[in-house]
């Protein structure tokens, strides 16, 4: 009996360590009214209209209406026939965010201004929206032939409804709380203040000259922080520092991604040549200032536009700028498909290719083996 464990030594050795933890999800909804004055005279424009930011989830979100459509080659092969409209997550992270969303049109009432008839209301719409994908939303919501039919366009005036879920979600163990119930607490509105304080110019205390040709005033400590370069030139007490190896629209990006961590929309909506000659001006001043998230974010946009024509630039370019990631998805792309291969064996920028970078095409043909 010296050595028997007691009674109660046994009970607790048999149920040993009990834990336990939920999964939770809370749905957050709301509703947007985008109304759109002086509709005939953007009827022709290619740029998007866009909404004031709203919040639901504790996200900030914005609508975006393209009157000749949003996606620029369907729409060629169309005859910009029809009108889009996309639901925009402001300053997306890289963990994705579901929303359900759904848009319609409103029909006012003459004899009730105060209710409104929903037209060419669609299904609920589910989209992932992160830094890789920021918008969501039906390229042809709606022909133009239908819209001016519909009757939405009383006094040249359009009312776009936005209705949005979303579903916020966690994972707690119990023991952290006894009472059952939990404080959601929203994703960081860092980025968004930030932003702020870099448009409103408030407590600024350094001008960035571009040369001769732009002045940024900004803020010193978020310039240090964000790049190495920069900190190493803002040291000592000087109100200004004069940069000449960048042009005047690449440091904006850079400028924009220090504060808000993110492409600006405009580089994001650019049509394809123009993505990508920015890309390239921003990845080589990105690696210069030593910002490589940025870098890589440009690099990633590059991925994306490869084709048959474009390729072999985009090649030739990731690999004098040092873009090892960039430079194996051209080779992925190049290689993937034999026919694809003797398609852009053929054009102009292979052989500019060939000639300029034999390394490459040596490293190529040893891959393709």
């Amino acid at each position: 009996m010296g050595n028997r464990p007691s009674t109660q030594t046994q009970s607790v050795a048999a149920i040993g360590n009990q834990t336990s933890s939920t999964h939770r999800s809370v749905a957050s909804t709301g509703v947007h009214h985008f109304r759109i004055k002086g509709h005939s005279v953007i009827a022709g424009s290619h740029e998007p209209i866009t909404s004031k930011p709203f919040r639901v989830g504790g996200y900030e979100w914005t609508i975006r209406y393209y009157p000749n459509g949003a996606d620029a080659d369907a729409e060629a092969e169309a005859g910009g026939q029809h009108v889009s409209v996309l639901l925009c997550q402001n300053s997306p992270g890289d963990v994705p965010v579901t929303a359900t969303f759904s848009f319609s049109c409103l029909q006012q009432d003459p004899a009730s201004p105060t209710t409104a008839e929903e037209k060419n209301k669609l299904c609920s719409y589910t989209g992932d929206f992160s830094s890789e994908k920021s918008e969501w939303g039906p390229v042809k919501f709606m022909s133009k032939a239908d819209l001016a039919a519909s009757g939405c366009l009383k006094d040249d005036c359009l009312v776009i409804k936005c209705a949005v879920e979303v579903v916020t979600k966690g994972l707690t163990h119990d023991d952290d709380h006894q009472h059952g119930a939990v404080v959601v607490v929203p994703p960081s509105d860092l980025t968004r203040d930030l932003g702020s304080l870099l448009a409103s110019g408030h407590a600024t205390d350094i001008t960035v000259e571009i040369g001769e040709a732009k002045k940024f005033r900004a803020h010193r400590c978020v310039l240090a922080a964000r790049s190495p370069v920069l900190r190493a030139l803002l040291c000592g007490k000087r109100s200004s520092v004069c940069i000449k190896d960048v042009d005047a629209s690449a440091f904006e990006i850079l400028l924009h991604y220090m504060y808000h961590d993110d492409l600006p929309m405009p580089m994001r909506d650019a049509c394809r040549k123009e993505m990508a000659d920015m890309a390239q001006r921003v990845i080589v001043a990105a690696d210069r200032y030593g910002m490589g998230r940025l870098k890589l974010m440009c690099e990633s946009k590059l991925s994306k536009m490869l084709d048959v024509d474009t390729v072999c630039s985009i090649l030739d370019f990731a690999d004098r700028h040092d873009c090892a990631q960039l430079r194996n998805c051209c080779f992925e792309y190049m290689l993937k498909d034999r026919k694809r291969l003797k398609d852009i064996a053929n054009t102009q920028g292979f052989k500019k290719l060939n000639q300029n970078c034999l390394s490459i095409a040596c490293e190529m043909l040893l891959k393709a083996l």
